[in-house]
């Protein structure tokens, strides 16, 4: 085995190692989400278990804001109550979805930052 490759594997495998700890890290600067619907097309509202945390929010976008800055608390979604204007976050996926007038649901689907900290790290 040549030199050259032997030292690419140590340094993927240390790579790999900061990967890997950069991912137990509990926060994301991206997270995606997943409207949940119904096979009928219908929005979905998760009720329970009951959201760890409630908070006023003018919309859904700056609920999902919130969502992504908060991963522990927000680990598995949120609801959005558009008449009551409440960002309700949680943080074990919901047990129970039922179909609410002015209520949707949002799974976490993807939180971006690992993306970038791996790019960033092969990439240095």
């Amino acid at each position: 085995m040549r030199p050259g490759v032997q030292l690419s594997a140590v340094w993927v495998s240390i790579q790999l190692a900061s990967v890997a700890s950069a991912m137990t890290k509990s926060t994301c600067d991206i997270v995606r989400f997943k409207w949940v619907k119904s096979q009928n097309g219908d929005a979905l509202c998760a009720t329970a278990p009951s959201p760890t945390v409630a908070v006023s929010m003018k919309t859904k976008e700056e609920c999902g804001h919130e969502c992504s800055h908060n991963s522990v608390t927000c680990a598995a979604g949120f609801n959005y109550k558009h008449d009551e204007t409440l960002c309700e976050l949680f943080a074990n996926p919901p047990t129970t979805l039922q179909v609410q007038q002015s209520c949707e649901y949002y799974a976490v689907c993807a939180c971006v930052t690992y993306v970038y900290i791996l790019l960033e790290i092969l990439l240095k």
